[in-house]
């Protein structure tokens, strides 16, 4: 067993010291794709998620975001910025509505984050946790974030 957690622990650093040997921008920049969860009492319990991120300078991240309702025309996209904290996890802040579909009884969420970055295999995950509030400043159930990128050769 301690051999096995060996190997394990030695594969997944030589996976992480080649990704850490890329620079933040080659890593993080680009489109993110995957699915945004929401906790109970929300509209739906998983929504198609998009993130196009931009390293602007250093660690400093910029981009907009998009989430809809699966089976549904209705969608949202939003401005963001953010950081990454020693080139392993971004924080994000979604800071303005830039389009979306108004439904009746329903408010997209402003949303921030945090998000680790791993590699599994050929691809690149961003997962972490999503809270937000309404743009009347009411809290939105939150819920978590998983988002993949194919590895750039």
């Amino acid at each position: 067993m301690l051999i096995r957690l060996s190997i394990i622990t030695a594969i997944f650093a030589a996976s992480f010291g080649s990704i850490q040997a890329q620079s933040l921008d080659s890593l993080f920049s680009g489109t993110w794709v995957g699915e945004l969860t929401q906790d109970p009492g929300g509209i739906d319990e998983k929504y198609p998620f998009k993130m196009i991120i931009k390293v602007t300078d250093g660690d400093t991240i910029t981009g907009r975001s998009y989430a809809n309702i699966y089976d549904d025309p209705n969608y949202a996209n939003f401005d963001f910025t953010g950081t990454i904290f020693k080139g392993k996890l971004l924080t994000f802040q979604e800071t303005k509505l830039h389009e979306a579909t108004v439904m009746e009884n329903f408010t997209w969420c402003i949303k921030g984050g945090q998000l680790l970055l791993t590699v599994k295999k050929d691809m690149l995950l961003l997962e972490g946790y999503w809270q937000g509030v309404t743009k009347d400043g009411n809290g939105c159930i939150p819920g978590k974030i998983y988002l993949k990128k194919l590895l750039s050769p």
